[in-house]
């Protein structure tokens, strides 16, 4: 089972949860990781995808939004979307409100909260099912 980690952020709202992603996304690729992004729906998975393009000056990450032929090329290291192929297993950034289908194949897995009081408390239904199938938990408060 993989380690999860819970990102709590201080700030609310959809803009302040894709930042992190970004700055998650940026931090693996600069370690040469390859990591999935696990958002609720395709119009999430836009908008990463174009906040990836213009979070930082001077960044670009290799990344594409999941289609059926995804990665479309041995380069990309993000994949964005609402399943994720096994082939980026190393590591799950997960802004969504439900857990990954295939949790069993990731080694670690953020779990991006923002202060939102409805998204947290699916977060801690998201905690204790984690704890319950004997996942290691983490917590930062950010």
């Amino acid at each position: 089972m993989p380690t999860v980690e819970f990102h709590i952020l201080s700030e609310a709202g959809d803009v302040a949860r894709m930042r992190h992603a970004c700055q998650l996304v940026d931090a693996a690729y600069s370690e040469g990781k390859r990591i999935a992004v696990r958002v609720d729906d395709d119009n999430e998975a836009q908008k990463l995808d174009d906040m990836l393009w213009t979070f930082r000056d001077q960044a670009f990450i290799p990344h594409e939004i999941v289609t059926p032929s995804a990665p479309s090329h041995a380069r990309i290291m993000a994949l964005i979307g609402t399943t994720v192929p096994n082939a980026f297993s190393n590591q799950c950034i997960n802004t969504g409100t439900s857990i990954p289908d295939n949790l069993e194949s990731f080694e670690h897995v953020i779990e991006v909260v923002d202060a939102d009081a409805q998204r947290k408390q699916q977060a801690r239904e998201r905690y204790k099912h984690y704890r319950d199938r004997g996942c290691q938990l983490e917590t930062k408060n950010l």
